[in-house]
């Protein structure tokens, strides 16, 4: 089989496959900013000021240093992408690189400028996120007035010029009801739709975003209602989810093998949102850091406590180190909501096998976990949220981005010192 005769889906799984046997980082995601125009209900962002963040010349010399060791995809990301005054400037640098680009943004800011220099150099990929389909909602979700009507427009603007563009929504509670009317929406448009249930907690430790979230039983419905979901969620559980073994590793994604992340602090990662051997791009090269302490985390082992290595269903779990240490504070933690998902949509998928015995245990497991039960000495979510948001500075610049009074949220920066996991917290073996 030649290249030309393989399809894109199977180029990439070839070349992420090949790439990890030499530990290449093919795939990248950089967070220009964490300045957002916008103040999203579920967000994991703990403060919008931008204070530290990377000037346009040090993104540049990463983004080519990231080229020069072999990386093709590239997501810029952020917060929101044009609230950098430079992002015109930062995007035709990626271009030169090469780069298959991806681009998200909330769609707001886009304007007739911007959808020019995309349709005149354009990127592999676009995608807005919608969060609702009225301003009423989007003042509900996002806590301002008029922005779909600004997303309503970018979309037009971008199907003028004719760019990939794609939508995507969080089916969270806010937006109950709503998903089914974003999938119509975008169908009529002839734009590609999908969704996620998925709402983690914010970076600085805060559970706050998670109150938003659907229930276990809502997430799973709507695998279980959308033929076309169900059908993928299928083919994944049959081909990566049924042969998984138990691993005596923390971790087992792509994370630091072929993808890594860039904060806008500079800071590179293995993965978004796992704070651990991170490496300061501002005082050394990018192959310093990927080839050095980033890696590291791959050999790092999971903890005699971590009751999710072992599991036969971890591959189908959105639990991860990552999610984690966000939750629990430890990368090793048990987070319930995800195990009871995970095995009330195992039980969905064995159904559609015929695995009616297996199913039954998986919601059973599901249920008990419902109840309360917890694995005996494992590390659990913080009995105490950290939501309550402090007094602001006073000088009314809070809804304006001034992070003063998130920076100073109990505990703030606890989750950035995690380099090894805490104490065993009892369990309650309930």
């Amino acid at each position: 089989m030649t290249l030309q005769d393989l399809s894109y889906n199977e180029f990439g799984a070839m070349m992420m496959r090949e790439g990890g046997v030499s530990r290449l980082p093919l795939s990248g995601s950089f967070e220009l900013t964490f300045k957002c125009n916008l103040r999203c209900v579920h967000c994991y962002i703990p403060d919008y000021s931008g204070r530290n963040e990377m000037s346009t010349g040090e993104i540049k010399r990463i983004l080519s240093e990231a080229a020069d060791e072999g990386c093709v995809w590239m997501l810029l990301t952020g917060g929101e992408i044009l609230c950098r005054g430079d992002f015109p400037e930062i995007y035709l640098h990626a271009k030169r690189q090469g780069f298959l680009l991806t681009l998200f943004s909330n769609g707001t800011l886009l304007d007739e400028r911007i959808a020019d220099l995309l349709a005149e150099y354009p990127p592999f990929g676009i995608e807005f996120t919608l969060y609702g389909l009225s301003d009423a909602t989007y003042q509900k979700t996002t806590g301002f007035p008029g922005r779909f009507t600004r997303v309503r427009r970018a979309i037009d603007l971008m199907l003028e010029r004719r760019l990939p563009l794609s939508l995507k929504a969080v089916a969270m509670e806010p937006l109950a009801g709503e998903i089914e009317t974003m999938s119509a929406f975008s169908e009529a448009l002839g734009l590609r739709f999908r969704y996620d249930a998925i709402v983690h907690g914010r970076l600085d430790g805060s559970m706050k975003p998670t109150y938003v979230r659907s229930t276990p039983e809502k997430v799973v419905e709507y695998d279980a209602t959308d033929p076309e979901r169900f059908n993928e969620w299928l083919k994944f559980y049959k081909k990566f989810v049924k042969p998984t073994r138990p691993t005596p590793y923390l971790m087992s994604c792509g994370a630091g093998v072929n993808s890594f992340h860039v904060t806008p602090q500079g800071t590179l990662l293995s993965c978004e949102a796992l704070p651990l051997n991170g490496y300061d791009l501002r005082g050394g090269s990018f192959r310093q850091g990927w080839y050095g302490i980033v890696g590291e985390i791959r050999s790092r082992r999971a903890a005699d406590f971590n009751v999710c290595a072992p599991c036969e269903l971890k591959a189908l779990c959105d639990r991860c180190p990552a999610t984690a240490i966000l939750e629990t504070g430890s990368p090793d933690g048990w987070i319930p909501y995800y195990c009871e998902i995970t095995h009330r949509r195992a039980a969905l998928l064995e159904d559609g096998i015929g695995h009616d015995e297996t199913a039954a245990r998986y919601r059973a497991h599901a249920d008990k976990v419902k109840s309360g039960w917890s694995p005996t000495g494992a590390i659990l979510p913080r009995a105490v949220r950290l939501g309550a948001p402090a007094a602001a500075c006073g000088a009314g610049c809070t809804a304006s981005g001034c992070g003063r009074a998130a920076s100073t949220t109990a505990h703030p920066n606890e989750l950035i010192q995690i380099e090894r996991p805490p104490a065993v917290a009892s369990g309650s073996g309930r």
